[in-house]
């Protein structure tokens, strides 16, 4: 391995995924959901991605707001290229990329910062880089600025974390080969020896089921994910100390279902967890009652205090919007502690007033057909929702954002039909990334080419599914795609043109 990579594992690029949860609209929403202010981001703003992967999401972000000026590092030079092709074609002029390691970053003449974030990079990288990190923070954050950092948790990872050390060890001893082809080695070890009843997976079932995630994964994520040298999962309070260091606070998590104690965790471990004062020591209970694996920690420097007026003006202020077809937003739920039925007639309501477009929650609180609502069950239904993932917060468009969103998604078409699998696209009207499962993606390339049927629908995408994985064993699946494709148009087809994704032909 060059020493150029730090360890770092470089023969593939990473995923090609962007995660909502990193936008500017949606770390406001942590924030005032714990009672803090955020900076202002319907006038000019700054915005750090540390090591930005293929740089969709960075994309997506600046295209959508085109009054925030966005910079991004990342010292992988494919995902660079991938990353400044996508703005250049979008004609992204407040994206700034640089193929620069975590060191050499500290030599660019960058501006003070509102948001920087990282996305499990802090788990990747070893320990000199997570140094940079802490020490670029300190020196680009603003007062008032808030950090994203997302990262393997313990004890979440406390059964996989075994795994993976075998597999690096394995495959550091292994002279022959790609770094792909030692970890599929490595892999395959793992698996025999559960073939040959090794103890520590006959007597740890959560083992098995790390196993078979380990095995179902992609290449890409294989490689960045365990073959690191520098890899480490962290219990929060290590993070927590490491960001004390660049001056900030734990504020609140991105994972909103986690800032609501009510639905994130049982009863008994409440108690517990409220009887402790220390901050630290609360996020490492609820770890250890959550089996935590990944969390999305949001840091502030010098945090302000909103008051019960302000929280109010601020909440009944914000945007919200669809995130996915209202069909799909199921009334028997989940949450991380227990099943829940959703009110009908609420939801119903709320979803059908949010297909006309985003809406302040102060408008949808004041809906004729929700007067014998009480205003506490609106809002918790709301916030139910928006843990659920059936809404997001939405920022109001820019005189720019529709030209620019509309530009970058034509560039990701290209992509996704040349055979790349892409997380989402970016809608105007919602000046945010939206999930897009990737058949719904074809389906709606397939439209921009004047395709309307479900037959015709479903022929499309299976041609590019054919193209993507350079074969045609994607022709048995033609039956299912026509059913996706009938559901498509049948309750999500109203949903995808209300995004605004691409110009009228």
């Amino acid at each position: 391995m060059d020493d150029w990579t730090d360890g770092y594992v470089t023969e593939l690029p990473y995923s090609v995924n962007h995660f909502p949860e990193m936008a500017p609209a949606h770390l406001r929403l942590a924030l005032l959901q714990a009672g803090l202010a955020a900076p202002n981001i319907d006038e000019d703003f700054t915005y750090l991605e540390l090591g930005f992967g293929q740089g969709l999401g960075l994309n997506m972000l600046a295209a959508a707001h085109p009054q925030g000026r966005f910079f991004g590092n990342d010292f992988m030079p494919a995902h660079v290229a991938a990353a400044q092709a996508l703005a250049t074609q979008a004609c992204l002029s407040n994206l700034q990329l640089v193929q620069d390691s975590f060191a050499q970053l500290h030599d660019r003449d960058l501006p003070p910062m509102d948001f920087i974030v990282l996305h499990g990079v802090y788990t990747w990288v070893n320990a000199d880089n997570r140094a940079h990190i802490v020490a670029l923070i300190a020196r680009l954050l603003k007062p008032g600025g808030v950090v994203y950092v997302s990262y393997n948790s313990m004890p979440g990872w406390a059964n996989k974390a075994p795994l993976q050390r075998l597999m690096s060890e394995a495959a550091q001893r292994q002279t022959d080969g790609s770094a792909l082809q030692r970890f599929h080695a490595a892999r395959d070890l793992l698996g025999q020896l559960d073939a040959a009843g090794a103890a520590f997976f006959a007597s740890n079932p959560g083992a098995r089921t790390a196993l078979r995630d380990i095995t179902n994964a992609s290449d890409a994520y294989l490689l960045h994910e365990f073959a690191p040298r520098g890899w480490t999962p962290f219990y929060h309070t290590d993070v927590a100390v490491d960001m004390a260091r660049a001056d900030l606070q734990f504020a609140a998590s991105a994972k909103l279902f986690s800032n609501f104690p009510q639905w994130s965790l049982p009863a008994a471990s409440r108690a517990l967890i409220d009887a402790t004062e220390d901050l630290g020591m609360r996020e490492l209970l609820r770890d250890f009652a959550m089996q935590t694996p990944l969390r999305r920690d949001v840091f502030v420097r010098s945090p302000r205090t909103l008051g019960a007026a302000e929280i109010e003006q601020e909440y009944n202020t914000t945007l919200l919007a669809l995130q996915r077809p209202p069909a799909s937003c199921a009334r028997n739920v989940r949450t991380p502690i227990e099943a829940l039925r959703l009110e009908d007639d609420v939801v119903d309501v709320l979803l059908a007033s949010l297909a006309n477009g985003p809406q302040n929650i102060a408008a949808l609180m004041a809906l004729p057909a929700l007067a014998n609502t009480s205003p506490a069950s609106i809002r918790e239904t709301l916030d139910l929702m928006l843990c659920l993932g059936y809404l997001g917060p939405a920022t109001a468009p820019q005189a720019e954002t529709r030209s620019r969103a509309h530009a970058l998604n034509n560039a990701l078409l290209k992509r996704l039909l040349a055979g790349e699998r892409l997380s989402g696209l970016v809608s105007p009207a919602h000046s945010a990334g939206i999930v897009i499962a990737y058949h719904d993606l074809l389906f709606l390339a397939a439209q921009q080419i004047g395709e309307s049927n479900a037959d015709a629908l479903a022929s499309y995408a299976q041609a590019v599914l054919q193209i993507s994985t350079g074969s045609t064993a994607t022709s048995a699946a033609l039956p299912q795609l026509q059913r996706e494709a009938r559901n498509f148009l049948n309750y999500g087809d109203e949903y995808y043109r209300s995004l605004d994704l691409f110009s009228a032909a």
